[in-house]
């Protein structure tokens, strides 16, 4: 498939405090997505893998409608070509200074 595509995504999850364990385990318990942070005021950072794009949106819309779930939002989302996901990023190469600019 030429459309091939590993999307990560980042979420930002504002729970009641009091709701905030439970709102974490059923987000871990979902395919491809893991609570990377933790806050006691019930800020939760979500970080969600998938081969489709809508399978984010549609984890939005889900923990959205969760008691206890005060908003969720997108704050990264960047697209990798699945061969290479794994690989070290390139080094930025060196170039030569532009005009005026001091060594």
């Amino acid at each position: 498939m030429p459309n091939e595509a590993l999307h990560i995504a980042s979420l930002l999850v504002h729970a009641r405090p009091e709701h905030r364990r439970e709102v974490a385990q059923w987000l871990d318990a979902q395919s491809g997505s893991e609570v990377s942070a933790d806050d006691p005021s019930g800020k939760l950072v979500v970080v969600v893998e998938s081969e489709r794009e809508a399978r984010i949106l549609e984890l939005i819309d889900s923990v959205q409608m969760r008691p206890g779930v005060l908003g969720a939002a997108l704050v990264y989302h960047q697209m990798l070509d699945p061969a290479t996901a794994d690989e070290p990023a390139d080094t930025v190469e060196q170039q030569a200074p532009a005009e005026g600019m001091p060594t």
